[in-house]
């Protein structure tokens, strides 16, 4: 390591190093599948600038954040030393700490922030006094004579000449070339001897047997190891800085496990290995020694790796957090050296070594993605899993690659930026990358394609030690789990109910267990909540539940998710379970945070996020016997101008807490008076009021004079609110502003002669009136397959700041319409009805973007057809499409079509409710008209489906079967779980 000080005086910026070479091909053809890579299929890359980078602007030289525990660099740091100072005792920090002055001495152990350290500070050479200058120079390489051996140096080929580097001796030096120069420094037990003081040295077992060939065999083992994974590393892209990489098997200060530093020789210098004395020396934690020879080939290949990143790192003084590229330096060179291993020999000595402190990462979930434990801490190797899932989901080794030649190239000055522009090229997003890589950790098995289409990641790894080797090291210690630790476990009686807390920062997850604790089926409910925080930015979360077969195979079986930001108040989650399953809500905080943190992480950027669960017997969709009881009580109890029976209800709740219910075709008066044809009214639409469990009717007026037979005959039955004259039948409808009610309507009877139309009801007199006579507002013809034109409103759906409008092409008198779509900003600037501010679905692009035009003319259909009344809402996670299915297909059932977006519905649908009147049919009657009717109950864990029972037959009098059968005209509710809208197939 003596070039390492010199050198620095002539450059201390490695992106200046020549470009990788060309590669000979790796020992060993890798099988097929690859182990790293399975059977994934490399993406296309296409490189990309994130534009709301900083990366245009140069960096200005700065101090970086330093470790705390880098007492010498914080001093530095708040001006308490000059630069002399620092460069001296950071040098001596590494070399002889028994130098150091007492203020900065310390038993931490040795790690590789200690080599990022010890590099800024050599940066800084030149800026120090002449005298600290030439006291550096002092150190650098020089050969000296063997003055104090009392053995022959002949029988040790490598051990001629002694050489003095760092403020230590060296009796040994083994050379070898591969494209580039490898030296290797080393020492012999009972053989080399200090030439200064004639003092015996420790060093390498005196041992050559394997084979007999004048060199130690751990030197043969090493240099064998060095030789395959420079393979390797070249094959996959790799360069190495300077002409030559030396390598010191000799420094123990500290319990040095291994430290790489990157500037070597004065002239074409390039990266320094140290390695412990005899690196297959060990002390278990309870300070017992041991020997475990794997080290000589597992240690240099992850030390090599960490030379190979230094090509890439930018001049140190450019840095904001040696954590924090420490964390990237020690997770990939942890993932290199499996994929030597892997491609070269998988058996070989130390194969697992990699995967050893999976514990460290797994078992801190909650944790920032990109936490440190410490300067002699572990989760950063343990990070190796966050590398390989990246690989796997880009599908190429390069992904690694391509994130250190961001920071070289670009002067990213985060690793975690770097992986974020890199993945972008590859088409990805990090954050939603986060999601699956969550998912997969708490799985440790190969991935599923229903639940990795749900999550729009990978929920499993391709692997071949996932689900083995990575499972046993997911193991904290004294305990048999194999999954990352878990935030709470309940097991749970059926009826009973449990709640909680946890905590994450960037990029963490958090597993809470839910089982079922007896024999029986139904369905695990969860509410989750995340408070608002007093800080600058909002936190997203993403919530998964996820039944699973067993605790074994952790095969998915039925799953549901939702996003939030705080304080957006709590969502609801809820699947079917049965006894032997168990569910899993997994909490991921998909962010980015550019600095590592150390665990325990920063407090005040935590967000805490309470849960409650429930475990239910039920069944599926049963009738709502409250909301049936209400109408049914409303019709047998009505006056001569009270609301009797209507179909097509559809409910708002206004501001202050009633609702507002609107109907289409609608009965008035008792229905007993029905069948006498005269003595009750008919109207093309009404509004109910409903206050608690009162209800007032509005009308157009001129109710209660069916018998007055003093006025002609039109006018003695009651008007309709809405177009009177007309045919208008109800659509959607929305609070908006606080103070009005925009309803959709339709005119006609669904051929090509129907028009859409739209009323504005101010909240004023719909809370205080029960008479209105409303002329609607036509909207905008819109016929993108003339002559048939689309009447729009027939569901209205808000997510993600825009209103959703659908809409059906009313095209010939076939029962199955085809869907529109269009949306418009929700936002208090922007009216629902001004058209002009519509943006229509116009199709998906070829490369899976929706496209959206302003014309209506250029919409596009999607792909299901359903009848005129349906609803779209967003349960789960998932957004379905509720309908009742056509004529020829179980007449009359209440399906949810699902889809990931507002539009990709197909065909896939699952079955909610079938209607008992499809089944039996007295009264002739038929089932149409399904709508979700949102907010109508207190337990959140279900949501009401409306119906409409009525007929179209007549009698002989050719009155509709409605006057003698007057129950037909009722809505009928049903209470359907949310557990009930859940998938395993996506279109």
């Amino acid at each position: 390591m003596v070039g390492v000080l010199a050198s620095v005086l002539q450059s201390a910026t490695p992106s200046n190093a020549q470009a990788p070479m060309s590669a000979p091909t790796p020992a060993a053809v890798s099988p097929t599948p690859d182990p790293i890579l399975g059977n994934e299929t490399p993406r296309p890359y296409r490189p990309v600038e994130r534009p709301e980078s900083e990366l245009h602007k140069k960096p200005a030289p700065r101090k970086p954040d330093f470790a705390d525990d880098d007492i010498i660099s914080k001093a530095w740091s708040r001006g308490e030393i000059g630069v002399d100072e620092y460069v001296r005792n950071t040098i001596l920090k590494v070399a002889d700490p028994s130098r150091l002055p007492k203020k900065f001495k310390s038993d931490a152990k040795t790690t590789h922030e200690d080599s990022l350290t010890l590099t800024y500070a050599l940066s800084l050479v030149d800026q120090t006094s002449a005298e600290t200058q030439a006291w550096v120079r002092s150190l650098a390489v020089r050969p000296g004579e063997s003055r104090a051996s009392t053995q022959s140096a002949s029988s040790w080929v490598d051990c001629a000449t002694p050489y003095t580097q760092f403020l230590s001796w060296f009796t040994c030096k083994r050379s070898f070339s591969m494209n580039h120069q490898f030296d290797i420094y080393y020492n012999i037990e009972g053989f080399s001897v200090n030439p200064d003081y004639n003092i015996p040295m420790d060093g390498i077992p005196n041992v050559d047997v394997a084979p007999v060939n004048g060199v130690p065999d751990a030197i043969d083992k090493i240099e064998a190891s060095m030789r395959v994974a420079w393979a390797q590393y070249q094959s996959m892209g790799y360069g190495l800085t300077g002409s030559k990489t030396e390598v010191y098997v000799g420094f123990d200060i500290n319990n040095n496990p291994g430290l790489t530093f990157p500037f070597g020789d004065i002239i074409n210098g390039g990266a320094v290995i140290f390695l412990p004395t005899d690196p297959a020396d060990k002390v278990d934690e309870q300070g017992n020694p041991y020997r475990d020879e794997s080290a000589y080939t597992y240690l240099i290949r992850h030390e090599l790796f960490h030379a190979v990143q230094y090509h890439f790192i930018p001049n140190l003084n450019l840095l904001g957090g040696l954590t924090t590229v420490n964390w990237w330096m020690e997770a990939t060179a942890e993932w290199a050296v499996d994929v030597v291993y892997q491609r070269n020999d998988p058996q070989g000595p130390g194969w697992d070594y990699y995967s050893r402190t999976l514990h460290s990462f797994l078992g801190n979930p909650e944790s920032a993605v990109n936490s440190s434990d410490g300067l002699a801490g572990s989760r950063q190797y343990g990070a190796f899993i966050f590398a390989q899932y990246l690989t796997e989901r880009t599908g190429t080794v390069d992904f690694v690659r391509k994130t250190w030649e961001a920071i070289d190239s670009t002067l990213i000055v985060q690793p975690i930026e770097a992986i974020d522009q890199v993945l972008a090229g590859y088409g990805l997003d990090l954050r939603n990358e986060l999601l699956g890589f969550a998912v997969a950790n708490y799985r440790l098995t190969g991935k599923t394609t229903d639940l990795s289409a749900f999550i729009g990641g990978a929920d499993g790894y391709s692997h071949i030690h996932a689900s083995s080797l990575w499972r046993d090291y997911a193991k904290l210690k004294d305990t048999s789990d194999r999954r990352p630790r878990r935030s709470a476990e309940r097991t749970m009686s059926w009826g009973d109910s449990a709640s909680g807390s946890t905590a994450l920062w960037h990029g963490g997850a958090s597993y809470i267990e839910l089982t079922p604790a007896s024999a029986g089926s139904g369905r695990v409910s969860v509410r989750v909540d995340a408070p608002s925080q007093d800080r600058p930015t909002v936190a997203n979360l993403h919530y998964f539940l996820i039944a699973w077969d067993n605790l074994s195979s952790r095969t998915p079986l039925r799953w549901a998710g939702v996003e939030a930001k705080e304080g957006e108040g709590p969502r609801d989650l809820s699947v079917k379970i049965n006894a032997g399953e168990f569910a899993t809500l997994i909490v991921v905080r998909p962010e980015l945070w550019l600095l590592s943190l150390t665990i325990p992480n920063y407090d005040p950027i935590k967000q805490p996020v309470n849960w409650t669960a429930s475990m239910v017997k039920e069944a599926d969709g049963e009738q709502d016997n409250a909301l049936n009881a209400m109408w049914d009580g409303q019709a047998n109890n009505a006056g001569c101008a009270d609301w009797s029976g209507g179909d097509a209800a559809q409910v708002v709740k206004l501001p202050s807490g009633k609702r507002a219910w609107f109907f289409s075709d609608t009965f008035l008066g008792n229905p007993s008076k029905r069948q006498a044809g005269s003595e009750t009214s008919y109207m093309r639409n009404s509004v109910v009021i409903q206050n608690g469990s009162a209800l007032r009717t509005i009308t157009g007026g001129s109710t209660c004079r069916e018998t007055d037979t003093s006025t002609d005959f039109w006018s003695r039955y009651a008007k309709t609110p809405v177009g009177e004259g007309g045919q208008f039948w109800t659509g959607d409808s929305k609070v908006v502003g606080g103070d009005e009610v925009i309803k959709f309507y339709y005119e006609g009877i669904g051929d090509e002669n129907t028009r859409g139309a739209y009323v504005r009801f101010p909240i004023g007199d719909l809370e205080a009136k029960s008479t209105l006579n409303v002329t609607p507002t036509r909207l905008q013809e819109c016929s993108p397959r003339p002559p048939a034109p689309v009447i729009w409103g027939s569901s209205l759906l808000s997510h993600d700041g825009y209103t959703y409008i659908y809409g059906w092409e009313a095209k010939g008198a076939d029962a199955e319409k085809s869907v529109y779509l269009a949306r418009t900003v929700d936002d208090s600037d922007t009216d629902l009805a001004d058209q002009s501010k519509w943006r229509y679905y116009a199709g998906v692009g070829s490369d899976g973007s929706v496209q959206w035009t302003a014309s209506c003319a250029g919409s596009k259909p999607l792909q299901p057809k359903t009848e005129i009344d349906f609803s779209v809402v967003r349960i789960n996670g998932l957004f379905w499409l509720v309908r009742h299915t056509p004529a020829s297909a179980a007449p009359g059932k209440i399906v949810a079509m699902p889809a990931k977006n507002p539009w990709g519905f197909g065909s896939q649908q699952v079955d909610l409710y079938t209607p008992p009147e499809t089944k039996t049919n007295p009264q002739y009657s038929s089932v149409y008209g399904a709508r979700v009717q949102p907010g109508l109950l207190s337990d959140t864990s279900k949501v009401v489906v409306s119906y409409t029972v009525s007929t179209s037959t007549v009698d002989l009098s050719c009155w509709t079967r409605g006057y003698s059968f007057p129950d037909n005209q009722y809505p009928r509710f049903v209470d359907v779980p949310l557990s009930q809208f859940v998938t395993t197939k996506l279109p």
